[in-house]
């Protein structure tokens, strides 16, 4: 008997510590390493990528790092102590014309260092859990806003390590409470915790950055003071499940004033299409280059001509139906994301032969590598995640070829090695004609005989936020072609001719990742630069 009231005095001990403890917990904020070194994997559960990274961090020498599966890529930022702005570099392969790999190096100018670990601000201490054999203090972050019929969840786990919170794992969910969707889920784990070598900062050690011919990237990147409504800026961050750091806070919300501003303002005018604030509506332009990895044509030419004189357009367009979607013919695959990578040249170029095959072997859709291209097509005129040429991009599948995205990999977002040699099987083109310029009924033409056609715009800032409509901007062709997409049809609505497009930003831009580009006076470049495969 004695044994079990010595039992329960232990038990309501134990509890009381319990409750200190997590009283003491409740009242603490998360406190970050300024020094950290740390492995890890993030899965993103709605588009299956897993990407493996290793990062360090230093506050005190100002300098970071992120290397990225398994050091494939390599990005290290850096303040320079001559101008105080962050100098970037980035190490990745490239595979020659012969499908040869090498490293290469490029630089550019960023907004500052990079920091894997999310703003503290907001999180409430849950308690504590068992996570790896490790006794973890848990914290949350939930908000949820009617209006926005949206709910966003995120949880860190973290250990105490000298006064300091180790992150071990990270998820965020953000829920459609009107449809029940989950419209991200994310989920970083975390191992290996140390604090960083100066050796392992220093991008001075890398031979492929010493080496004269340096690429210098095309970034410049000015960022504006604006201002910003805070009410209406926490809800931006809630929707669209946004992390910024302390100093970056003021920046994003004075950038998100100016375009709801002018979002607002261009919806008032009833100019036939309507702007949204979008996931990109906190950034500037200038940061959303790498959405548009195409670069100008240095040339108009095919592999082949185009079969059709100008009487013949003409003739051929008198037979045309006013309106032809190939997506209703099921030739054309679901949209894609290339993610933060500049690799619009390589998507489109997929989309294309996809719909091209599809049409050629009776609608069995396939599912291409565009990943393949990131990888391999350096020797002609690609850049990876830092642009490409279509002509050189078209080129190079004629004489490679495309593997399924099942046997070559998942889309990374990333460069890699390229391995295109150990593939089964590719799917070849026979050849590619270029559209002539600047003519719609050649253009309606080879999107009715011979399929999806690629083209070379300039995706302006009014493209970013592009919601609904017909899109007509008489300034967008100021600027020089800068993102390759694909026309998969036209059609007309009240006497306007328009093109259908399909983008590369995911189904949450546009009209579920197409934009209606107007047919009118070359709008943004559009007949400029169009190929198409022939198969």
């Amino acid at each position: 008997m004695a044994c079990f009231y010595l039992i329960l005095v232990l038990a309501a001990a134990l509890d009381c510590g319990s409750t200190f403890i997590l009283e003491n917990a409740a009242h603490k904020s998360i406190k970050w390493p300024k020094e950290y070194h740390l492995r890890g994997e993030e899965d993103n559960y709605l588009s299956g990528i897993i990407t493996r990274f290793e990062t360090w961090y230093s506050s005190s020498t100002n300098r970071s790092r992120v290397d990225y599966n398994g050091g494939t890529v390599r990005e290290y930022y850096t303040v320079s102590n001559s101008s105080e702005e962050i100098i970037f570099f980035k190490i990745n392969p490239v595979a020659s014309e012969e499908l040869t790999n090498k490293l290469e190096c490029r630089e550019a100018r960023y907004i500052e260092l990079f920091n894997i670990l999310p703003d503290p601000k907001n999180y409430t201490f849950k308690g504590h859990e068992m996570y790896n054999e490790k006794l973890v203090d848990i914290w949350k972050y939930v908000e949820e806003k009617d209006k926005d019929e949206k709910k966003s969840e995120k949880t860190l786990y973290v250990y105490q390590q000298d006064g300091e919170d180790i992150p071990v794992y990270e998820e965020i969910k953000k829920h459609n409470l009107w449809t029940g969707a989950v419209d991200e889920h994310k989920v970083k784990r975390f191992y290996d915790f140390k604090k960083p070598t100066v050796e392992a900062l220093d991008h001075h050690k890398e031979k492929t950055c010493n080496e004269s011919l340096l690429t210098v990237l095309d970034s410049t990147m000015n960022y504006e003071l604006l201002s910003n409504d805070e009410d209406e800026f926490n809800r931006y961050i809630i929707r669209h499940n946004k992390k910024y750091s302390e100093d970056e806070h003021e920046i994003r919300k004075q950038i998100f004033k100016d375009n709801m501003r002018r979002v607002i303002r261009h919806n008032q005018q009833n100019l036939g299409y309507k702007l949204t604030l979008n996931k990109f509506s906190d950034r500037t332009h200038e940061e959303l280059a790498y959405l548009r990895g195409a670069l100008p044509s240095l040339e108009h030419v095919g592999s082949v001509p185009f079969p059709h004189s100008e009487e013949e357009v003409e003739l051929l367009a008198r037979e045309l139906p006013t309106h032809y979607d190939m997506r209703t013919e099921g030739f054309i695959t679901s949209v894609k994301n290339q993610a933060e990578c500049g690799s619009c040249w390589a998507f489109a170029t997929v989309a294309a032969v996809e719909g091209a095959i599809a049409r050629h072997n009776g609608g069995r859709n396939l599912d291409l590598s565009e990943q393949s291209l990131v990888d391999c097509a350096g020797g002609f005129d690609s850049y990876g995640c830092d642009g490409g040429f279509m002509e050189g991009t078209f080129k190079y599948v004629l004489k490679h070829g495309i593997p399924s995205e099942m046997e070559y990999g998942l889309y990374l977002s990333k460069e890699n090695w390229c391995h295109l040699r150990n593939m089964t099987s590719v799917h070849k083109i026979k050849g590619f004609a270029a559209v002539p310029l600047l003519s719609v009924n050649a253009m309606k033409v080879a999107l009715y005989k011979y399929g999806p056609v690629t083209v070379t715009i300039n995706a302006n800032d009014n493209v970013d936020v592009y919601h609904s409509g017909i899109f007509y901007d008489p300034t967008c062709n100021k600027r020089r072609m800068n993102h390759a997409v694909t026309v998969v049809g036209y059609g007309q609505r009240e006497g306007v001719d328009y093109w259908i497009v399909k983008n590369s930003w995911g189904e949450d831009w546009g009209q579920d990742g197409y934009i209606l580009f107007s047919a009118t006076n070359n709008n943004c470049h559009i007949l400029e630069g169009a190929y198409y495969p022939v198969v």
